[in-house]
């Protein structure tokens, strides 16, 4: 027979009334028997099962129940009433040689039916083989041999329940800690969704404000997306990655954005303007970046909106960059836009052929434009054989990316307008093909025409 302490064990069938322990003081909450855990321990020999079983005893907290068993098949019996009662069993103690079931194959059983208990095997004829066979098969977390002495069963106790009560802290806290993170990644999931809820509905704003911008006025109406689709064409003759190409249609699309807060009378003069007035509209390229600098989704089209006025000579605008410190989507988008203002008409000019417009880019190559971009863009005119700018615009339609519609540019004024790319100015009532404009004469022959830095 098994006891524990000086009654004997009966298991108790699940829902079996609990009968009040005499032991136990009114007001002491220590676990009741159907509550505390189990240590069982096997062995055929009466004297050392009771020897070792009081020295566990003396070191295991109340919580826990010390049982006692002689054979490993009625060791079996206790542990399966255990579980049929949901009781922890902490630990499992068996001899090697037992009568009928050896010690090792009984654990070998208990690796299998309760592979989290803690496992001990005595061994009286201790040997490597058995070990190894035993560590292998049965998952001990002990094999000592006998005779164990009651200082080392105290020692070896306490420090396998301290190791078990360490790593049921460790898991309980690793439990809860992935219940919070969970919650954390649900949190951040939702503040993600909202995060690009707001940025979308800021994009939406910015894009409506950008048509609103152009719709303003009937000549500058579809300006940005006829830029974003010679810009595109632009980008794909130079065998730029698909995502490059779409993010020079997304910062010519929003190159003028920063024009919104400008006034009409302004942006639409006729006549000239003044030094005040042009330079408000020069800074266009850094209120457009102040406006998409806080969307992180704008993060790499920043740079291409603020610099598309800088030239390739360094004599542009803000920060009079040169050459290839200009980002690249700038080079194109400068470009692009200029094509566009040229070759449509605006309020103070008419539009330019589209044979003027090619050769005022060949000559502004190396100054005003990036010689890369003019040679792509003049290569791939050439080679499609247009012959005015309609012909280009439906050209460009295909390279543009979904959304940008196409938008006809207004039609062309009576003779007699003036005439002027962006960048380059002349009288009013002049025709001649003009010069290149930089540095101090540019901002002379603007004070002319009154009308340079708004056509692009």
């Amino acid at each position: 027979m098994y006891r524990a302490r000086s009654k004997p064990y009966i298991p108790r069938a699940m829902g079996t009334p609990q009968q009040s322990d005499p032991a136990v003081p009114p007001g002491d909450h220590r676990k009741s028997p159907l509550d505390r855990d189990a240590l069982l321990i096997v062995d055929n020999d009466s004297l050392s099962r009771k020897a070792h079983k009081e020295a566990i005893e003396a070191v295991c907290p109340q919580s826990l129940e010390v049982i006692a068993a002689g054979t490993a098949e009625e060791a079996l019996g206790v542990l399966y009433s255990l579980r049929d009662q949901n009781r922890n069993i902490e630990m499992v103690i068996a001899k090697q040689a037992l009568s009928g079931i050896p010690g090792g194959r009984l654990l070998e059983i208990v690796n299998a039916q309760f592979p989290h208990v803690t496992k001990i095997l005595l061994s009286d004829h201790p040997s490597l083989d058995e070990a190894v066979y035993s560590f292998n098969n049965a998952g001990l977390s002990k094999y000592i041999a006998l005779p164990w002495e009651p200082e080392d069963v105290k020692f070896t106790i306490t420090a396998l329940l301290r190791q078990r009560e360490m790593k049921a802290l460790n898991d309980r806290l690793l439990c809860d800690l992935q219940e919070r993170n969970q919650q954390l990644t649900v949190a951040y999931q939702s503040l993600e969704a909202a995060r690009s809820d707001l940025e979308r509905s800021y994009i939406q704003t910015v894009q409506s404000l950008a048509v609103a911008l152009e719709a303003k006025d009937r000549y500058t109406a579809g300006h940005s997306q006829r830029v974003a689709r010679f810009a595109m064409l632009i980008a794909r003759g130079m065998d730029l990655p698909k995502a490059e190409i779409d993010l020079v249609g997304q910062v010519a699309l929003l190159h003028d954005i920063g024009k919104i807060g400008m006034l009409d009378t302004i942006l639409n003069k006729p006549g000239n303007l003044t030094a005040e007035e042009r330079d408000l509209v020069k800074s266009h390229p850094v209120v457009g970046a102040q406006i998409l600098g806080p969307v992180r989704t704008f993060e790499r089209h920043v740079l291409g909106i603020k610099h598309h006025h800088e030239m390739y000579d360094g004599s542009g605008y803000p920060d009079g960059l040169r050459g290839k410190d200009i980002p690249l989507a700038a080079r194109i988008v400068s470009l692009a836009d200029s094509f566009d203002a040229m070759t449509s008409t605006r309020p103070y000019r008419v539009g330019l052929p589209l044979e003027f417009a090619m050769k005022e880019m060949q000559r502004m190559s190396g100054k005003q434009f990036c010689p890369d971009v003019v040679e792509t863009f003049l290569r791939i005119l050439r080679e499609s054989s247009v012959v005015d700018a309609r012909a280009v615009e439906a050209l460009a339609e295909d390279a543009a990316p979904p959304g940008i519609k196409w938008t006809p540019p207004p039609p062309a004024k009576p003779a007699g307008a003036a005439v002027a790319p962006p960048g380059v100015a002349v009288e009013p009532a002049r025709q001649e093909a003009p010069g290149p404009v930089d540095g101090e004469a540019k901002e002379a022959a603007a004070e002319k025409a009154g009308g340079a830095d708004r056509a692009a």
